[in-house]
Order: structure tokens, then sequence, then C-alpha cells
């Protein structure tokens, strides 16, 4: 039963991914543009989190993974605050969607 549950919380974090990226990049509108640019950097440093905490203690490599996965979604916030006003966002977006991307790779990873 807890394995049932774990899969269907996988399956629902893999939908959240796919579908904010694709919201991130095929949005015109830049108020909702920056609304999910933030969501999904927030969502990657929760992906990061739930990854770091759920290896166990002696995985240290796989927590520390976890973590530069997070922090890769803190470079993409401070990256868009900085380059936003020249519009010069791709670099933030690419580091936000890798955070995102690589975090639910690795979390697939651990499930094998």
């Amino acid at each position: 039963m807890a394995l049932g549950i774990l899969l269907i919380l996988f399956i629902v974090m893999s939908l959240i991914s796919i579908l904010g990226l694709i919201l991130m990049y095929s949005v015109k509108s830049e108020g909702a543009k920056k609304g999910t640019f933030y969501a999904m950097a927030v969502w990657g440093m929760i992906i990061a989190v739930l990854g770091a905490t759920s290896a166990p203690t002696n995985w240290i490599i796989y927590q520390v993974l976890s973590w530069v996965f997070g922090f890769m979604g803190i470079a993409g916030i401070l990256v868009y605050m900085k380059y936003r006003s020249e519009g010069r966002c791709m670099p933030a977006y690419l580091l936000v969607t890798a955070s995102v991307v690589l975090g639910m790779v690795k979390s697939y990873m651990m499930i094998i």
C-alpha cells in the first residue's frame, strides 16, 4: 500500500514538473511567465529537499547532489533578478529547468 502511494506521489510530481515547465516557456504574458518561473524555482527547491531528506544518512553523495540541484534553482532566481531588466532571462530559465528536471531524474533513479 505504501509503495502505491509513493508511486502516485511520483507521478503527480512528474506531472507538476512537466506542466509547469511547459507553461514557463509557452506563456506569453510577462506577469504569468514571472509567476510560473518563481513557482518552478520553488518547486525545484522542494524536489531537492525531498530528495535530500529521503536518502539514508550514509548516502552523502546523493544528499549533496540533491542540494546542488536545489541551489541551481536559487542561482536561477539570482540570475533572473540581475538580468530581467535587460531582457536576458534565458540562462535563468535554463537553470530552473535543470534544477527541476535533474531533481526528478535523481528521484526516478532512487526508485529503481
